[in-house]
Formats: C-alpha cells, sequence, structure tokens
C-alpha cells in the first residue's frame, strides 16, 4: 500500500536517487548536492510517497497557497508508473489548496501528452529565461 505524506522531510540522497530513476533526473543539477538541498528546502509544499520506507514519487511545488502553486517536480519512479502515483500526488497537492487555487507546470517532454489526459489544459503565452 502507497502511503502519502505532507512535508516530510527528504535528504538529497533520497531525492537524487528517486530522481535518477525517473524521466526527470536528466534535467535536474543532480550532481550539484547544494542546489539539490536548496530546492528541498525552499518548496514550501511537498508530497511524497512512499512503498514502505522507500521513496517512490514526489510533488514537489512552491504556493502561496491560495492563488497558484507552481508544480515544481512530479516524479514517479519508473517502475511505479502508471499506477494513478502521480495523479494523487497532484490531488494530494491540491487538496492543500484552496480550492481556486490554479497548479501550474511545466511539462517533461515525456510527459506532455500525460497532462492533458488528467486534465490540464496547455496553456499558450508562458514564459521562462535562464
Amino acid at each position: 500500500m502507497i502511503e502519502y505524506k505532507i512535508n516530510v522531510p527528504l535528504s538529497v540522497e533520497q531525492y537524487r536517487t528517486l530522481l535518477n530513476r525517473t524521466t526527470l533526473g536528466v534535467r535536474r543539477p543532480l550532481n550539484e548536492s547544494e542546489r539539490i538541498d536548496s530546492m528541498l528546502k525552499h518548496a514550501n509544499l511537498i508530497i511524497s510517497a512512499w512503498d514502505n520506507d522507500e521513496l517512490i514519487g514526489v510533488a514537489r511545488s512552491l504556493t502561496d497557497f491560495s492563488y497558484c502553486c507552481y508544480l515544481a517536480d512530479l516524479a514517479v519512479r519508473d517502475d511505479y508508473q502508471k499506477q494513478g502515483i502521480g495523479q494523487t500526488l497532484i490531488q494530494q497537492t491540491q487538496n492543500v489548496l484552496h480550492p481556486k487555487a490554479k497548479l501550474i507546470l511545466l511539462a517533461a517532454p515525456q510527459a506532455v501528452d500525460y497532462y492533458p489526459h488528467i486534465g490540464f489544459e496547455q496553456h499558450p503565452s508562458a514564459w521562462t529565461k535562464n
């Protein structure tokens, strides 16, 4: 049985291990421990999925809890995908937010077809800058 937890502290190594077992790992600075640590410390909403004591999924967000929530990372271990864990992580995230708060994310290339399937709408005017 998968257990979902809210804002349970994650170690850099737990997070790195999880992301290495997902397609998201190649797009995150996994070899930079200080950045990963900062990413975890400064996220103000982390929903994690656990199979016993193993971290198998995470939704890491930055939010004001009322108007908007940026879902920065949604990751489910490859061998646990297609079991509804990602959808449950999203639902658990939304459960903590105001009912009218918007959930915002940037889709990984491999997940671009996943999000419309679970009710997300593509927005034509999102911008990024490095």
